[in-house]
């Protein structure tokens, strides 16, 4: 028991890392992202109801709640994301977002909770500026639009409420019940995101590739997620989000091996010193 939660973190570690990676498949395929995001949805959804429908019987309004606010919050994240990997790489995208997302959740835990920050998370939040100028500023002068900046707020807003979340969810629900239900909320809400965006030509967005593609992504994630979810019942929420922080180097070599994007010394001093500052400001 006591090695479990370690196992399911790596494991989820290594799914996320890559499925998150795999996001990146649309833009670089020339594919429609809310099909493929349609399909990432849908996979799960069939995969849960296959392994977990016995746990129904444990459902409850509650849990309903949780799930559909989560399954909407996910569904734009997702497009958030395959929207920016679409002119920034993964190993740029991912670390500014989660290392500032976590500064977000503390500084949420400050200003609500009256959660103290120690010595260490505050260094671990300087280390994060250092980061994210490294990463938007060259030459003094911001790389990206306005438009890039907006997407990686969305995606840092939705990717710290999520996670938030998942910690009363984990402690709350049933977790096998509760997927049943994340990702039908999730496929529903992207599935009306496709439908209104492809209302002119919905039948000839859909395609062989956007369903391989969304596919693969929703089977990383399924693993991903119930490995997350197991994780967080078994073991110390501070380890297994530590462990977690590590998804982000996963998705960075994901992205080198089938992107061919570029992984330099620059890159991955950066990439350490995201870790460095995640696993700070998590342990601290």
């Amino acid at each position: 028991m006591g090695t479990s939660w370690f196992v399911f973190s790596i494991l989820a570690t290594l799914s996320f890392g890559i499925g998150m990676a795999l996001y990146k498949v649309p833009s670089f395929k020339k594919q429609s992202r809310y099909v493929t995001a349609f399909w990432a949805m849908i996979i799960p959804l069939v995969l849960s109801i296959i392994f977990f429908n016995s746990f129904l019987y444990l459902s409850s309004w509650e849990m309903v709640l949780a799930a559909g606010i989560w399954g909407i919050a996910f569904s734009l994240l997702v497009m958030f994301q395959m929207y920016a990997l679409k002119y920034v790489d993964t190993n740029a995208l991912f670390p500014i977002t989660s290392t500032i997302s976590l500064v977000v959740t503390l500084v949420v835990g400050f200003l609500i909770f009256n959660e103290l920050i120690s010595l260490v998370q505050f260094l671990g939040i300087l280390i994060v500026l250092v980061i994210v100028y490294v990463y938007l500023y060259k030459k003094d002068k911001l790389q990206y639009s306005n438009t890039i900046l907006f997407t990686g707020l969305g995606i840092i807003a939705f990717s710290a409420f999520n996670k938030l979340l998942h910690k009363f969810v984990a402690t709350s629900f049933d977790i096998h019940a509760y997927q049943i239900y994340q990702y039908l909320f999730a496929a529903i809400f992207s599935f009306l995101i496709l439908a209104w965006v492809h209302r002119k030509n919905i039948k000839k967005a859909f395609s062989k590739k956007s369903f391989f593609a969304g596919g693969l992504i929703g089977i990383f994630s399924f693993l991903g997620g119930y490995s997350w979810l197991i994780a967080l019942t078994k073991g110390s929420f501070v380890l297994v989000t530590s462990i977690h922080s590590l998804y982000i180097l996963i998705t960075a070599l994901t992205g080198f091996f089938l992107f061919k994007e570029k992984l330099n010394k620059k890159i991955i001093l950066l990439i350490i010193g995201a870790i460095l500052a995640l696993l700070l400001m998590k342990l601290g």
